[in-house]
């Protein structure tokens, strides 16, 4: 007796015991909802980590080794109506007081350390005049409370503060509140809203669609019960990891559409696959063993594929993507093990799911005990009792009518132009060529790290951000400082040299306040530059003599005196402020006039690095080093340390491709068809995301999600990376295992493509429609980040579905022939459906479609 098959082997304890399996999922759910499902998303955080090699990273090392820790900031902007002066105003001034309060008392009991704020009136009460004066607008309406804290971003510190402020602020002031904290909280607030309801309204349309296309609603039951029982596993398995590493906090997002996506697709491959052995005559257990035999290797080719793909994502120089990549390739690994378990086990322990009887046959568009299709129409056929009919068993007739259906479907019709090469060559090379234009335009993509294409229009910090830049520029939010530092050179900035440290600072400054976002000295803040102008040594020495006290015992001076005393009085604190206790650092304040996280702002960050660096080249620092710390520096680093990663992901995953697609199908042909095919769809949709989203090709639409934004977000390209090559590969893997299938049965080249094309061609089409309509709900999302994902994956869908699946492919197929699997060994073909006067018929219909013309509408005119 020869030994089971794998697939036996395999199946053998399922339909023994098929309530174990069930008893175990339903065990094993309990647990993990018990604790781990539950509390896995509270355990992430959206926090940017600093790349350690970066210029970022070494600057704020040199930072914390002589200020401490750098705390993050927030800023409440305060505004009284038209006509009243924000300075005078009691209200404003108690409110601010109030704010400062709650936050002290708040930060010193959740946090450990207490939080520093300085308004207008504490600088205005003590005669700084010169710092005073920044707090406030032009129009004298509103005044800014810029607040510095140390608290994990656990504590949710922004968040609190920002509603403490809401409700407690007085009638006639309206406050907004901004920062860098509440823009990563609303940013991923926004995106979960968006991408749950894009769950709520995916789910529902990727069953009902998959049960009109399997023709029955009671097997509904399978994919529901598999869609929940993976995300409560996968959540569970990453609350472990979460403890252990950064999860960001949209991955549990990702995961459930991630999860949605693949179990649908696993369901739709799976259960056509048995019904259509059920429909044949099949009996119940050879069509699970066939369902398991054949789409269970296509699931596990495309799924493990897929997972290594997404593993790429932890060479990522940032957490937040390592841990997207992690927890994508744990849901698609507990989705692959769910349902190549639960499925075969509840279809024996539920056989009318696939066989229904005559109540459930009505919910199922079938004939009782079979199948929707040829199945049904066998039945129906008998019942009718044909004299043509007669004589013929079951087998003979359920083939011929399940050949006459091939016939007429437009699937044949189409593949059976495409396989002929003076019809299907040309039409490649067509379609090809119109594609190759948009594909180069992949190498122009440019992309930004402004927070404006990351938050909903609508969002609070958005909102008071922009009032923050009418009122007193963008760059006020996150302002960069300059620091020098002499320890390399034990050159003090204060003492008996600290003419040199002056001598450095200026010609620093002033190399600076010549770039676009500093175009004057007004920018800088600091012991070298105040007000507008260079401060020398000796006035900075004269101020600290004088302290900050400065003009205090003397009584009735002049106005002129005055505006020196005042002068003396800022310095002497900002020197207390801005110096290291040490004596060899120091730095000054850099307010851009642009946002620092904008194109413009990144391009003045690496100007004035390059000025720097040749500055210190030159030798005109005096052996100072100075380093550009905060404003957009950490996030700016670490997407080009991803970016220049990201070149390295793509070959590693398309030779991973390679390699697993060359063992799956034990050929040289299949993989470099699949590589290519994979590539002309990524290379096209980067292509046409870079003329919609940056040239504008879609304006004329009117639509905002696919209006001009100048540049592409950052986290896009990299996000939607994987899951357009896991997708292709999905639709690649089904259809090209069909056709070998079909092969190895005996069809020849052309009659194994012919079948293959009509068998999957319908699944893959609603496979890719489901997906298209489910990401366009996040085109009509607020944020473009996720509008330009949504973009690309909907595009990449219908180019993959209806272009290359559906064209191309079956057109290299027919154009390597015999070999198409080499060097695989495979059975001569025996049988061909073209044979005789079917073959004569079926070249008529090619030219009648010829004559019909091939162009986009080729779909409806067959």
């Amino acid at each position: 007796t020869p030994p089971p098959s794998l697939t036996a082997s395999f199946l053998a304890p399922i339909k023994a015991r098929p309530s174990m399996v069930l008893l175990f999922y339903l065990l094993l759910a309990a647990v993990c909802l018990s604790y781990p499902t539950t509390h896995f998303t509270e355990n992430t955080d959206s926090s940017f980590s600093v790349s350690y090699d970066s210029l970022s990273g070494t600057a704020l090392r040199a930072y914390e080794a002589k200020y401490g820790e750098s705390k993050m900031n927030i800023i409440a902007i305060l505004t009284v109506p038209a006509g009243e002066d924000v300075r005078t105003s009691s209200d404003a001034r108690a409110f601010a007081a109030d704010l400062d309060s709650w936050s002290k008392n708040f930060t010193e009991a959740k946090c450990g350390v207490s939080s520093e704020s300085t308004t207008y009136y504490d600088s205005a009460d003590v005669g700084l005049s010169f710092v005073a004066n920044q707090f406030v607008s032009p129009d004298n309406r509103s005044t800014f409370i810029y607040t510095a804290y140390d608290c994990s971003i656990t504590v949710d510190y922004g968040v609190k503060f920002r509603d403490y402020a809401d409700d407690h602020v007085p009638p006639g002031v309206s406050v907004g509140v901004t920062g860098i904290e509440l823009f990563q909280i609303d940013t991923l607030a926004g995106i979960e809203i968006d991408l749950s309801k894009m769950d709520k309204t995916v789910l529902p349309l990727a069953l009902l669609t998959l049960s009109f296309v399997l023709g029955s609603l009671p097997i509904m039951i399978i994919p529901i019960i598999n869609i929940l029982l993976t995300i409560v596993i996968s959540f569970a398995v990453m609350y472990p990891v979460a403890l252990c590493m950064q999860v960001v906090s949209f991955t549990p997002s990702v995961m459930m559409s991630l999860t949605v996506a693949m179990s649908v697709d696993y369901s739709l491959f799976l259960l056509s696959r048995c019904l259509d052995d059920v429909a044949a005559g099949a009996d119940h257990s050879t069509s699970i063993h066939n369902m398991i035999e054949h789409a269970g290797h296509t699931i596990i080719a495309s799924g493990t594929t897929l997972c290594i793909c997404f593993l790429g994502m932890v060479f990522f120089p940032l957490d937040m993507l390592r841990s997207v990549g992690i927890g994508a390739t744990v849901s698609i690994l507990v989705a692959l093990g769910v349902n190549l378990t639960m499925t075969p086990a509840m279809l024996v322990k539920a056989p009318w799911l696939l066989r229904p009887g005559k109540i459930m046959s009505m919910f199922c568009c079938a004939e009782e005990g079979t199948a929707r299709g040829a199945g049904s129409d066998l039945k129906r056929r008998r019942k009718e009792g044909r004299s043509e009919d007669e004589g013929k068993t079951d087998a003979q007739l359920y083939n011929l009518i399940d050949s006459e259906s091939m016939y007429k479907s437009g699937w044949y019709k189409v593949c059976r132009v495409l396989l002929q090469p003076k019809y299907g060559v040309p039409i490649f090379l067509a379609v090809v060529g119109l594609m190759m234009p948009v594909c180069v335009r992949f190498m122009d993509l440019e992309i930004s790290v402004s927070f404006d294409l990351l938050l909903p229009a609508t969002s609070p910090s958005l909102l008071a951000f922009d009032q923050m830049g009418e009122d007193f520029g963008f760059g006020t939010l996150s302002p960069y400082k300059l620091m020098f530092d002499g320890t390399a050179t034990e050159s003090a900035v204060a003492g008996s040299v600290t003419s040199n440290a002056f001598e450095a600072m200026h010609a620093a400054i002033n190399e600076l306040s010549g770039l676009p976002a500093t175009p004057t000295l007004s920018s800088f803040s600091g012991i070298a530059a105040l007000g507008g102008v260079n401060v020398t040594y000796a006035e900075y020495e004269a101020a600290i003599i004088c302290g900050k006290d400065c003009g205090h015992n003397v009584e009735n001076p002049t106005p002129e005196e005055e505006l020196l005393f005042e002068a003396a009085r800022s310095m002497a604190t900002l020197a207390e402020q801005l110096n290291s206790a040490d004596g060899f650092a120091t730095y000054a304040t850099v307010v851009l006039n642009v946002d620092p996280f904008s194109a413009e702002g990144t391009d003045w960050l690496q100007s004035a690095r390059d000025k720097l660096s040749s500055l210190a080249s030159a030798g005109s620092l005096g052996g100072y080093d100075a380093y550009l710390v905060d404003g957009a520096g950490v996030p700016y680093d670490t997407v080009n340390e991803v970016y220049d990663t990201f070149p390295l992901l793509i070959c590693l995953t398309l030779v991973t491709v390679f390699v697993l697609m060359g063992v799956f199908f034990r050929s040289v042909v299949v993989p470099v068809r699949s590589v290519l095919s994979i590539a002309l769809t990524l290379a096209f949709v980067f292509g046409l995301q870079v003329m919609v989203y940056q040239d504008g090709a879609f304006e004329w639409v009117g639509l905002g999600c696919v209006s001009k934004t100048d540049y592409i977000n950052w986290l896009p390209p990299v996000m939607t990376f994987s899951i357009v090559v896991g997708l292709g590969l999905d639709y690649d893997v089904f259809l090209i295992s069909r056709v070998l299938e079909f092969r190895l049965e005996g069809l020849t080249a052309d009659s194994s493509v012919l079948k293959g094309v009509w068998k999957t061609g319908g699944v893959i089409t609603c496979a890719g429609i489901i997906m298209a309509v489910a990401f366009c709900g996040l085109l009509m999302s607020e944020e473009r980040v996720l509008n330009q994902t949504a973009f690309v994956l909907v595009a990449s869908v219908l180019v993959d579905t209806f272009v290359v699946r559906t064209v191309l492919v079956p057109i290299l197929l027919g154009v390597t022939g015999e070999k198409s699997w080499w060097p695989r060994a495979i059975p001569e073909g025996v049988v061909d459906l073209k044979d005789g006067e079917l073959q004569k018929e079926e070249e008529d219909a090619t030219h009648r479609l010829l004559d019909a013309g091939l162009g986009g509408s080729m779909t409806e005119k067959v």
